[in-house]
């Protein structure tokens, strides 16, 4: 029968190496070349705009920069076909009526968001109240009515839900969480180094990070902060800026 196994010897403490040591390793300092960096010229923040951009801009103008048409054009198409993919799975008896949304409609959509984000009330029915004993009146109600603005707030799309289902955007192990977001994040990125160019110093204050939560308002709004951002670089005025805020 064997004897009780020996117990191994503890592994050898590396001692640490003293600065001289290290210098030692290294070589003689005169055989150690340094070339110091050179810096690229400062230069300004400046707005490229393109040479068919108004000389007395209105502030759509600037907005139309990043919302293109083709982009408003994306927007409605992809709507249409969420809304009729959603309304197969209610019953009809449930189901409001719903005729597809044209582009115009679209602009009186996001114009509308834009108003919201200006003049605050406690709830959304405030913006087409009709009684000035109970609130302000505001115009809202004149361009698109309180049915379809949750009608269209509700079936607003980005992306085309055909291609997301094809490509399993849905699924848990996609990595492209922002997928619901495109086209429409590329196009702005893209328009955003096509006409602005940043000075050598940048300082970044904020920092976007994705939400885990439910988000009731359209996903097109999360890029509203920087977007607005953008177009405050680009206009020349202060007043231009409190004026598309939202």
């Amino acid at each position: 029968m064997n004897g009780p196994s020996a117990t191994p010897p503890p592994p050898p403490t590396k001692q640490k190496s003293s600065l001289e040591d290290i210098l030692l390793k290294l070589g003689p300092i005169t055989s150690v070349s340094y070339e110091p960096f050179q810096s690229e010229p400062k230069q300004p923040a400046r707005p490229l705009l393109p040479p068919s951009f108004p000389r007395n801009p209105h502030p759509f103008d600037y907005f139309s920069l990043f919302f293109t048409y083709d982009v408003f054009q994306t927007i409605t198409t992809n709507t249409n076909r969420y809304a009729n993919i959603q309304r197969l799975q209610v019953a009809q008896e449930r189901a409001r009526e719903w005729t597809d949304l044209l582009i115009e409609e679209l602009y009186v959509f996001l114009g509308t968001i834009i108003y919201i984000g200006v003049h605050e009330e406690p709830q959304i029915e405030m913006y087409w109240n009709t009684d000035f004993n109970k609130g302000p009146i505001h115009s809202i109600s004149s361009h698109i009515s309180l049915c379809r603005f949750e009608q269209v707030k509700r079936y607003c799309h980005i992306s085309c839900p055909e291609n997301d289902e094809k490509e399993g955007y849905h699924l848990p192990s996609n990595k492209i969480w922002w997928y619901k977001l495109e086209p429409l994040a590329s196009s702005i990125q893209a328009s955003s180094q096509r006409y602005y160019s940043p000075s050598s110093e940048v300082s970044i204050d904020e920092l976007m990070v994705r939400c885990f939560g439910r988000y009731v308002s359209p996903p097109f709004l999360l890029l509203f902060p920087l977007l607005f951002i953008l177009i405050f670089i680009l206009t020349p005025s202060l007043d231009l800026y409190i004026l598309i805020r939202c």
